[in-house]
């Protein structure tokens, strides 16, 4: 058991499982969530891969021992108020659910982008870090829209078509790519605000993001040059 655990660590530290993590959250935004019915066994199934990217998130920091520990916090809190929200669909558990989702969404995009920008040479997997630290703000912003509607009532949003969570996913996507198709509209002010917030990141984390890594690429090639 314990070199198994010890595999695993050693493999979420490394680069290359920042494919598995890509891969793990398209599967989960794109196909799982908006296509799987939430009923029945198909929310188990939504509930499982969402556990298997918690776990995730825990072994990508299990060296960081303080770290380790506030992620694993997070972890445990948001499966728990995610496993409770499929027996018990309270207005409270399903708060809870997307808070808990949302601050440890937020700690793993931090730890992502820590090791997608440390020190070293810019590779294909550092560019899929990149990816999976944007496509977590839109899961962000998605459970965050959700927890207003739950809080404010369904004059918070026009045409959301209540309370399902594909439908925050698929305006938070819309949002934070600029598309604004109009169908979903914010109303409540805290609403706008988001929405505000969610599309000024789509504008500007793509643009900080690919300068970032030409800068550091230019200094890892002009390191290559002094070395030779």
């Amino acid at each position: 058991m314990k070199k198994i655990i010890s595999k695993l660590v050693l493999y979420w530290d490394e680069e290359k499982s920042l494919s598995t993590m890509l891969w793990l959250l398209l599967l989960f935004i794109f196909v799982f969530v908006p296509l799987v019915r939430p009923e029945g066994t198909g929310g188990i199934i939504i509930r499982i891969v969402y556990s298997l990217m918690l776990f995730t998130g825990i072994f990508s920091v299990s060296r960081r021992k303080k770290t380790l520990v506030i992620a694993s916090i997070f972890a445990i809190v948001a499966m728990i108020a995610n496993w409770l929200a499929e027996f018990e669909t309270g207005r409270f558990i399903m708060i809870a659910n997307d808070f808990s989702a949302l601050l440890f969404n937020l700690f793993f995009a931090i730890a992502i982008l820590i090791k997608t920008f440390k020190p070293g040479e810019i590779t294909f997997r550092r560019i899929e870090g990149s990816i999976v630290v944007y496509l977590l703000a839109g899961l962000m912003f998605t459970y965050a829209y959700h927890a207003i509607y739950l809080i404010s009532g369904p004059e918070a949003f026009n045409n959301i078509g209540g309370p399902v969570l594909k439908h925050f996913l698929y305006y938070s996507f819309v949002t934070l790519t600029t598309v604004g198709y109009g169908d979903i509209t914010p109303v409540s002010p805290v609403a706008r605000s988001l929405a505000n917030l969610e599309s000024l990141i789509g504008q500007l984390y793509p643009a900080i993001l690919i300068a970032r890594l030409v800068s550091m690429e230019f200094e890892s090639s002009t390191r290559r040059k002094e070395k030779k």
